[in-house]
């Protein structure tokens, strides 16, 4: 038997024919080629369909390419430039919808969308991912000193970027004044970027973790570790970046249908930030969830955690950058009821994600406060 690892060569060729569908729409777009119609018209509804499975299949090309890059450099790099093409494609469907609601339009997308996304991997996924790891072992282990230093950025830049704007005095509402803004985005890029930092520098061993509890048999072989093969690794970077800029139009074009669509079905706006979340987050969700499924519940957590971190981080930064811009002002402060569910939502994680041993009742109790917070959508319409 081999003793070397085995690396994944980059994704087929012909699977990059699922990039056509978005690079044709996304030409139409750019050349104003859409159908015609309104939004909650037949053809509209059609349109819209066929821009939602578009961004889909380029995400998911995406998130592959990035997956590659992902075993050439390894862990802790390899989950950052994951995480970081995720969130790049929620702040372009973030800012997309921005535009073209306009500056009396949808002004609380961002704080729906950064919600939804947290909501989502907080509860929806990682309660998902621990019951189907529950399913397969009884309990599944990881580094609980990720956890310890993801768990902190999330419960700080929740607090001051979707909580502490409701409470300022300075503004009405959820907004916040001039220079709070850029407190709360600089603040907010400056404490990721160090994150960043020491999670691929001096902290790496915090976001690895070894099943080997005990040295091997004094007879067993010895494996040489062979160097990486960086076998696609100039194409993967390609095509992860015509993959991203093609989800940045086909996002241009869903904007302005976006709200109109929600709006002629008489659903809740916030249910456009689950929208955006659920495509951002259905790549990674899955890969998460294939991870948890192989008993490597380190790679959830990282993959999970660190999108959490990064979807404010690096979102809120990149707003109020486009705030400052186009003038459009976001509402990020939350309202009392989703204030509740972020604070029941933080405190589980604390207490179930804190010992480095999960297992699949505590992802039941998750799912509970994901399908609560649904409710509450509906019944805050």
């Amino acid at each position: 038997m081999s003793g070397t690892a085995t690396v994944h060569g980059p994704p087929r060729w012909s699977r990059e024919l699922l990039l056509l569908p978005g690079l044709a729409t996304s030409l139409a777009i750019l050349m104003n080629a859409t159908p015609g119609g309104s939004a909650d018209s037949g053809l509209g509804i059609v349109w819209t369909v066929w821009i939602v499975v578009s961004i889909l299949l380029a995400a998911f090309r995406a998130m592959a390419h990035a997956d590659h890059l992902a075993e050439l450099l390894g862990e802790p790099l390899g989950t950052v430039i994951l995480t970081v093409s995720a969130i790049t494609i929620e702040v372009a469907a973030v800012c997309a919808v921005m535009l073209h609601s306009g500056a009396d339009g949808n002004a609380v997308v961002v704080r729906d969308t950064m919600f939804a996304v947290l909501m989502l991997i907080l509860n929806g996924l990682i309660g998902a991912a621990l019951v189907v790891g529950g399913l397969v072992r009884q309990e599944q282990e990881f580094n609980l000193q990720s956890s310890a230093a993801y768990l902190p950025l999330v419960i700080a830049l929740a607090t001051v970027t979707l909580v502490l704007p409701r409470f300022t005095t300075s503004e009405e509402g959820g907004w916040m004044s001039d220079p709070m803004e850029v407190f709360v985005g600089g603040s907010s890029l400056a404490i990721y970027l160090a994150f960043l930092w020491l999670q691929t520098s001096r902290h790496r061993a915090f976001f690895a973790h070894s099943t080997a509890s005990s040295p091997p048999p004094p007879d067993a072989p010895r494996h040489t570790t062979a160097p990486r093969s960086r076998s696609g690794l100039g194409r993967s970077i390609f095509m992860l970046v015509v993959a991203l800029v093609t989800v940045v139009y086909l996002a241009e074009g869903l904007g302005p249908r976006l709200t109109v669509g929600l709006e002629a079905a008489s659903l809740p706006v916030a249910l456009g930030g689950l929208l955006i979340a659920s495509l951002v987050l259905a790549p990674e969700g899955l890969a998460a969830l294939k991870a948890a499924g192989s008993s490597d519940m380190q790679r959830t957590i990282n993959v999970l955690l660190g999108s959490a971190v990064a979807t404010i981080g690096l979102t809120v930064p990149a707003v109020m950058v486009f705030r400052w811009i186009t003038g459009i002002d976001p509402e990020l402060g939350l309202e009392p009821p989703f204030i509740v569910l972020l604070t029941v939502t933080l405190a589980l994680c604390t207490v179930n994600l804190t010992r480095g041993r999960v297992n699949s009742l505590q992802g039941l109790v998750h799912l509970l406060i994901f399908f609560a917070w649904i409710a509450v959508i509906f019944d805050q319409a």
